[in-house]
């Protein structure tokens, strides 16, 4: 039962995210919260129910369990001889801005609870569809109706983008107000959101559309992937051209590894696909150029043209070294360590990597590296084993996305977009998943 709410409530809630700017406001993100919550309880009533608590056994869940409590170890008051201690800088700040006359004994590692509250439900979101896809999605229709709700989504902001590029450009819909955003694409109040989600759609797309289909069907998702290419190019996002290069590199060199992908049909799909997309890539060429020539002009390395120096995040980092200032405390934090006058209030760092180093200290930071090597290492040591079409196809287009949005985090922020954090996380389920099932036998495995 829970596999089946699973596969008809996901699809609704991708796109629902997506289409409400990104869910970047309480209440999309909410309701999100909450329609994911009432999924995994009645799973887990559900199995309760059967008396059979059965999840997918694998090595990178160890990791995953162990940063979720230490953030809940973030939260939890601590005596502040302790915190002197383990985190000398956050008993610093309590002592210096803790107003007199409220007690000082018992202070949470992190600076701003609250926040580090948000961001942990925010999280466990993740983690909870992440986990129900791992655990009950079973047959090829439920994966087809994900895959193809998550292609046809990012061919409808695709063409919308592009709509909206050319007929207007200062807001995200026609309904809001004139000059709300400066940079919109899509239904994404920033152009490099929407560069960060299409470039995850794109390779997913690229993997279903090397599967065995008709000729009619495949140049239907052939269409759907140069619309898409071209919203990608028209946004000008400088880092989100790149890494569509990049990763399109990555598709095709791994596709040389494997026999089932070297036939003659499917190295000629790449090819083309690579061409037209090059060839509309120089449809915005001069555009797109002098984009790129600017990612390091007038600017160091460490600033990247968006006014956070990534040297002052590694001074926070340096304060709180082991334990970090606390989940989401960013905004809290930077503005202490800011040492240049264009630094104002930044919410986020343009660097997840860094920013997380800095929340979550040394200590967060290691089981985070540690859940993404043994995912990896789980996943492409079971594809190189893989001889079924859809499936090696489709776990290569799927890789390809996770890695796109990784490579991006070192230059955005976009895994702090609801909308994007989700679709991350949708789809390392659905490429784990997909890497193990067997579709004509009894049930899937993992290891």
């Amino acid at each position: 039962m829970s596999a089946t709410i699973l596969q008809y409530l996901l699809p609704p809630l991708i796109i629902f995210s997506c289409l409400f700017y990104g869910s970047v406001t309480v209440l999309p993100l909410t309701i999100i919260e909450a329609v994911v919550g009432l999924m995994v309880l009645f799973w887990l009533a559900e199995m309760a129910y059967k008396g059979q608590l059965s999840f997918v056994k694998t090595a990178f869940l160890i990791p995953l369990a162990l940063f979720l409590c230490f953030i809940i170890f973030q939260l939890i008051p601590l005596p502040a001889s302790l915190i002197r201690i383990i985190s000398y800088n956050t008993a610093h700040l309590y002592g210096t801005f803790v107003p007199a006359g409220i007690s000082r004994d018992f202070f949470p590692l992190s600076i701003y609870p609250d926040a580090t509250s948000s961001e942990l439900l925010k999280f466990l979101t993740y983690v909870g569809i992440f986990l129900m896809i791992i655990n009950k999605i079973e047959t090829k229709r439920q994966f087809n109706r994900i895959i193809n709700t998550i292609i046809a989504l990012g061919f409808i902001i695709g063409f919308f983008g592009i709509i909206q590029k050319y007929t207007y450009s200062d807001r995200v819909y026609w309904f809001d107000p004139l000059g709300s955003t400066g940079s919109a694409f899509g239904p994404f109040a920033n152009r490099n959101n929407f560069s960060g989600y299409i470039n995850m759609v794109i390779p997913l797309t690229l993997g279903y559309f090397l599967t065995e289909m008709p000729l009619a069907k495949r140049l239907i998702y052939g269409f759907c992937l140069v619309i898409m290419s071209l919203g990608l190019f028209l946004s000008l996002s400088r880092a989100g051209l790149l890494i569509y290069i990049a990763v399109l590199a990555f598709i095709l060199l791994f596709s040389t590894l494997k026999d089932s992908l070297k036939t003659k049909t499917r190295t000629f799909s790449i090819w083309s696909f690579l061409l037209i997309s090059l060839f509309v890539f120089f449809m915005e060429a001069k555009t797109a150029w002098a984009r790129l020539l600017t990612l390091f002009q007038r600017e160091t390395f460490v600033v990247l043209g968006h006014g956070y120096s990534w040297l002052d995040i590694l001074r926070i980092w340096k304060g709180f070294p082991i334990f970090g200032t606390g989940l989401g405390t960013f905004s809290s934090i930077s503005s202490r360590y800011k040492t240049t006058p264009m630094q104002f209030l930044f919410t986020y760092a343009h660097n997840d990597y860094l920013q997380l180093l800095s929340e979550v200290g040394l200590a967060g930071f290691i089981l985070v590296a540690l859940f993404f090597i043994f995912y990896f290492n789980s996943v492409l040591k079971m594809w190189f084993k893989r001889h079924d079409s859809y499936v090696v196809c489709l776990v290569l287009g799927g890789v390809g996305s996770v890695l796109s949005m990784l490579v991006y985090s070192f230059l955005d922020f976009n895994l702090q977009i609801p909308a994007n954090g989700l679709l991350f996380f949708v789809i390392m389920g659905l490429v784990y998943r997909l890497v193990y099932v067997r579709f004509n036998d009894a049930a899937p495995t993992s290891k």
